[in-house]
């Protein structure tokens, strides 16, 4: 028994590793990605939200005290 493509795949053997390097390739660089944008990948891209959520309370506080002084 004969454990090769066979006569069927004549030249062509080479195109299924081709093909399956790309795919490994373009999947690794949509992986790498999509994480460096989650900030997943060891604190890489984290940013500090503090300062913000700091802010947007501060501005919460602000729309709650004119409610209470305008009675809404």
């Amino acid at each position: 028994m004969c454990w090769t493509w066979g006569p069927y795949m004549g030249g062509w053997w080479w195109i299924f590793p081709v093909i399956g390097f790309i795919f490994m390739m373009v999947m690794m660089f949509l992986c790498t990605g999509f994480f460096r944008r989650r900030g997943c990948f060891y604190g890489m891209g984290r940013t500090d939200t503090t300062e913000d959520l700091k802010r947007e309370i501060g501005e919460l506080k602000d729309q709650i005290s004119k409610l209470k002084r305008t009675g809404g």
